[in-house]
Order: structure tokens, then C-alpha cells, then sequence
């Protein structure tokens, strides 16, 4: 399991137990009845409005700062989050009904707001090692695109926003304070049996509503509306505690994230359908709720009162009976009750299972060619390779070596690239090439993995990276020809036992190829690669990377005479006895390479010789 996928299990996890530890937590308050307890008695599970302040903030910043390929980046935090709700509610459409059977109706209600965190996979914290499909637009499509789908957006959001603005003037405009003595006392007596601190809110009276709700969706502003009928005091105590359930669980907000969720995959008929089913739940569960404990008489009577009772639910209202829709299912388990599993387990483990699969499937858009976008309109012949490594995930990997730079620059240049969106790291694979060049400009990074190019640009003030991708694949025959390992030793220091304990690669002090120069560390004040304080080591076994002509070892012991060793004078083959003090050696190395043969110094320490 690679790091990134194991930060977000955990994460997931945590987050999947509190989900747990809240529903548990929730169910105890509201068993608890304690009047004079300091905790409010109706808890919400979660808050309604964390996604959608995060889309909309993040969508602001980003229309504000407005950084390069912001439509992109927008469209695919979009597409990746509300496919994965749609894909999710699809899943909970069809499970529902024999969740409902089995598991209480908090948490079939919970179920539905969970992806209200979702937002946490946005973070760089949650990124996947790559995404497991991509989806391919020409650049164009993706302004329009998101035009189109924001325009659509916005128009259901502000329908539903307008319709619950319009629903509640028209409830409210008529309407008187409540201030019959005896309905003021079953209220009091109710809000205190909730254990609100100090309510914002308030009772009315309005001609306008036929059936008992509340209405708002912040605290100041909500008012619990009685419509112009005489209710027994029995009646009104389970009126009340509906009411103030919903309020006290912020079920107009959790009513408001599900039109969000509505609008932002309003081109999706089922989530419409999952809109109408996740009101039902939160009804069910505040069914649910108000009924814990009663008795089979008083069941009834809220049975009665609900079919004597219909209204109207309009915008984020919570409404006593706001339809016929789903009023068999909520009075057969008002009369008939059956005991199901708290659920708190399933929510966690649903949430975990919503995380660890979110953001597998991400858009990439045509940016151009390599030309363009590696080298940022650059001339690529006036750019060279300053370093080349190879990464084979465990060590640093071996340095390389490019035969023809000019040539190599082409091929980069002549590729078509699409630009990746998404929170991906791409370091998963079986291969991982850095090249570091220099530019007129200044310095540039590229790192080739897989399936996926990263390209630095260390010139620009942000130095932000960007991932781009060969449609069709990269060519890594041709990729390949261009390089060969930089000649490298090997070292594997052994004990008198030849039992191994330490392998470092030596110094690569000079390279020659031909009349040409490749590297130089004459007079450098770097230290040389090698060990110390390991009187142990007795011989040293060599590795070269490229096949070996021909070689020789000098040794300069920190003290005595300098000796010098050539191949065919080591006991064993690549085998070098140590020096019984301290020392410096130099290995002069003749390599074969695809282009012709390297001469290379190596050099390496043992003990504290300088």
C-alpha cells in the first residue's frame, strides 16, 4: 500500500469513528431526559453547509485569483466530486429499502448527509497515488462546460432559494405571536424537556400554513408556525417536540445541502428521486425520535395527528406532515415499531468506503505540444540537461547519462500532451526518471513516471507543478535510447566473515569519453563517499554498472607507501582486500558505453583518511 493511500485510510477511519461516536452520542443526549441538564437535548449529526461553503469559497478565490487553467481546475473539482455523490446516492437508492428494515432511521437520515465531507479530498493531505480512469476534452470544452453546468446550477439553487424566501412570506406575513396561556405552556414546557439555552426562536400563529412546521434556517430567524386549529395539550406536546427536533438537529440545513447536492448534479433525474427520499428519512427519523419510549396509545394519537395533518413543505421548511408520499412507511413504524440496529458502525463504515473510493476517475484537457508546455515556449535546442537520475524507489536510483540532447529535446518537443487534473502524486509505478535542465529562463524539473509527466518550472515565482499525460502512451523504447547509466561503482563493504553490513556508491571523480570531458571533481573541496569508524571491514566488493574493460585500484593508506592493484592481482574477482589502516582509494576504470568507452576515476574512503 503506497503512503498516500495509507494517510487517507487513516484519515478515513478517524473520521468514519467520530461519525460513529456522533450517532451513539446523539442517542444518548435525546434518551437523557434531564430538564436541567446544561446540554442541548437534539443534537445535529452533521452541519449542512460545510460542502457548499466549500465549493462556493473555493470557486470564488479561484474566479477572483483567477490562476492559469482555473476553468479546468474548477470543471474537474466538480465533475469529481458530484459524480462520486451521484454514484453514491444511486447506491443508497437502491440499498434504502432494506437499510430502512434494519437500521434505525437516524442513521439511514445520516447516511444521506455524509458527503457533506467530501471536501476533505480536495486536500493535498488526501491525495491518490493516480487516478484509475481519465476522461479526455478538447481545452475549449472546458469553459463552456462549466458555464453550462454553473448556469444550471445557479438556476435550480436560486429556485429553490427563492421558493423557500416566497413560502415563508406568505406563511408569515399574517402571522400573530402565539399567547394562549395553555398552548405558552406546553411550549415552555417542551423547550425546557429539549434543553435549549436561552431560544432565538419563536412561537406563531398563521391562517396561512395548514399543518404545524417550522421555518428558517438560522436560529434568529426560525419560527415554529401553528396553523388556526385548536390542538389538545397531548397533541401539542408531540407537535412541539417534532418541531423543535428538527431545530435542534438543523434539519433546514441539512434540507438545504441536499438542493445543493440536487443542483450541482441537476442533470441527473435519480438525484431528484434521492432528494424526495432523503426528506422522508429525516422525517422518519424525527418520527423516530419524538416517539422513543412512548407508549402504544400515545403512538396512535401521533399516528392520528399525522393523517389529520397535511401540509405543505416547501424550500427548507420542516413540515409535521408534509405529504402522502411517504405517510404509510412513516405510520407503520409509528404504530408498529420493530427493533432495528442503532447503525452507528454502518455510517462510519459507509463514510470510509465514500472517502477510500472518491476521485479515481479525473479529466485531462489538450494542452499542446511539448514545445509548448514542457519548455514553455522556449527554444528546446537552448536548453540542456544539467542532471539525470533514475529512481528505483528504494535507493537514490543511478545517475544517467544523455547521448544526444538535441535529440532527445526534439522527441520531447514533437509530443502531444494532455494537462491532468485532480489530487493525484503519480509516484506509484515501475519507473521514475528526474532531468533537471537548464533554461533560458532558468532552472526546470520534469519527472517522467509511468503513465504521467511533472513539470517544474523553478523559474516562475510560485515554482507550482503541473502533470500531463502522452495520449496513446509515452514512447519509453525511444524514451530509453536516448540515455544510459552514468557510470557508476558500487561498493558492498564485508566483514572477516563476508557477511555484508554496508553499500554506498563511490565518488565519481572524473569522466572521459574520446577527447571529451563529462565530469570533473579535480581540486574540489567535497569530501569522497566511504565509511568510518568501521574496523571491521575487511574487503570490499566492486559493482560496476557498465561492463568493465579493464581496471585498477591505488591505495593511499594514511600510513605507509602508497600501492597500486591492477584486476587480475585481486584474490577474487572484484574483490579488494582493505587496507589495515585508514585509506584513500582511487579506482581508474576503463567501461564500455552504447557510444564508445568511458574512462572514469572513482574514488572512496575507509577510516578518517583525507
Amino acid at each position: 500500500m503506497s503512503t498516500e493511500l495509507f494517510m487517507r485510510g487513516l484519515l478515513a477511519l478517524i473520521m468514519g469513528g467520530c461519525f460513529c461516536w456522533a450517532l451513539y452520542r446523539n442517542k444518548n443526549a435525546e434518551n437523557a431526559f434531564d430538564p436541567e441538564g446544561r446540554h442541548q437535548r437534539y443534537l445535529p449529526f452533521v452541519s449542512g453547509v460545510i460542502l457548499p461553503v466549500f465549493v462556493f469559497g473555493t470557486a470564488l478565490v479561484m474566479l477572483i485569483v483567477r490562476p492559469a487553467g482555473v476553468e479546468q481546475s474548477l470543471l474537474s473539482m466538480f465533475f469529481s466530486l458530484f459524480l462520486h455523490i451521484s454514484a453514491y446516492y444511486l447506491v443508497l437508492l437502491a440499498l434504502m429499502p432494506f437499510l430502512r428494515r434494519h437500521f434505525s432511521a437516524a442513521a439511514c437520515a445520516a447516511l444521506w448527509l455524509i458527503p457533506n465531507y467530501l471536501y476533505i479530498t480536495q486536500q493535498n493531505y488526501m491525495e491518490l497515488p493516480a487516478p484509475a480512469l481519465v476522461l479526455r476534452l478538447p481545452m475549449w470544452t472546458a469553459g463552456v462546460f462549466l458555464a453550462v453546468w454553473g448556469a444550471g446550477a445557479a438556476a435550480v439553487m436560486l429556485f429553490k432559494i427563492l421558493s423557500h424566501l416566497l413560502f415563508r412570506r406568505q406563511a408569515l406575513a399574517p402571522a400573530r405571536p402565539e399567547e394562549d396561556p395553555a398552548v405558552l405552556a406546553v411550549w415552555d414546557s417542551e423547550v425546557a424537556a429539549a434543553r435549549v439555552q436561552k431560544p432565538k426562536f419563536r412561537l406563531v400563529r398563521s391562517p396561512a400554513v395548514a399543518s404545524p412546521l417550522s421555518i428558517g434556517l438560522f436560529e434568529r430567524t426560525t419560527r415554529v408556525v401553528l396553523p388556526e386549529k385548536e390542538y389538545s395539550p397531548e397533541e401539542l406536546a408531540l407537535i412541539f417536540r417534532h418541531e423543535l427536533v428538527h431545530i435542534g438537529r438543523q434539519d433546514a440545513w441539512s434540507k438545504f445541502f441536499l438542493a445543493f447536492c440536487a443542483a450541482m448534479c441537476w442533470f441527473n433525474p435519480l438525484m431528484w428521486l434521492a432528494m424526495g427520499k432523503s426528506a422522508d428519512d429525516l422525517e422518519l427519523s424525527c418520527d423516530e425520535a419524538v416517539l422513543r419510549d412512548e407508549t402504544d396509545a400515545r403512538r396512535r394519537q401521533y399516528a392520528d395527528l399525522l393523517l389529520t395533518t397535511a401540509g405543505d413543505g416547501r424550500g427548507f421548511t420542516t413540515c409535521l406532515s408534509p405529504g402522502a408520499k411517504a405517510m404509510r412507511y412513516r405510520l407503520k413504524n409509528v404504530v408498529k415499531p420493530i427493533k432495528k440496529f442503532t447503525g452507528g458502525v454502518l455510517v462510519g463504515v459507509a463514510f470510509f468506503a465514500l472517502c477510500m473510493t472518491s476521485g479515481y476517475v479525473t479529466l485531462a484537457f489538450d494542452a499542446g505540444t511539448g514545445a509548448q508546455v514542457l519548455f514553455d515556449g522556449q527554444d528546446p535546442a537552448a536548453c540542456t540537461i544539467s542532471s539525470a537520475r533514475e529512481w528505483d524507489g528504494v535507493r537514490a536510483g543511478k545517475e544517467l547519462v544523455c547521448l544526444d540532447e538535441q535529440g532527445f529535446a526534439a522527441f520531447l518537443a514533437d509530443l502531444p500532451l494532455d494537462c491532468l487534473t485532480g489530487n493525484y502524486s503519480y509516484v506509484e509505478g515501475t519507473r521514475e526518471t528526474i532531468l533537471v535542465w537548464d533554461t533560458p529562463k532558468g532552472v526546470l524539473s520534469t519527472v517522467f513516471y509511468e503513465d504521467t509527466i511533472k513539470v517544474t518550472p523553478f523559474y516562475t515565482e510560485k515554482m507550482e507543478a503541473s502533470c500531463y499525460s502522452v495520449p496513446g502512451g509515452m514512447d519509453w523504447e525511444r524514451f530509453d535510447s536516448f540515455f544510459e547509466p552514468l557510470p557508476a561503482l558500487d561498493l558492498a563493504f564485508e566483514d572477516e566473515n563476508g557477511e555484508c553490513f554496508s553499500n554506498i556508491n563511490a565518488s565519481l571523480w572524473r569522466l572521459e569519453q574520446g577527447s571529451t570531458v563529462l565530469e570533473d571533481r579535480t581540486g574540489s573541496p567535497e569530501d569522497v563517499s566511504g565509511i568510518f569508524g568501521y574496523e571491521e571491514a575487511r574487503q570490499v566488493r566492486f559493482s560496476f554498472s557498465l561492463p568493465v574493460r579493464r581496471y585498477s585500484v591505488t591505495v593511499e593508506p594514511e600510513q605507509g607507501t602508497p600501492y597500486t592493484l591492477g584486476m587480475k592481482e585481486l584474490p577474487e574477482p572484484d574483490m579488494l582486500p582493505l587496507n589495515d589502516s585508514p585509506a584513500l582509494y582511487q579506482v581508474e576504470a576503463a567501461l564500455e558505453g552504447s557510444h564508445g568507452t568511458y574512462k572514469a576515476e572513482f574514488r572512496f574512503a575507509v577510516g578518517d583518511a583525507e
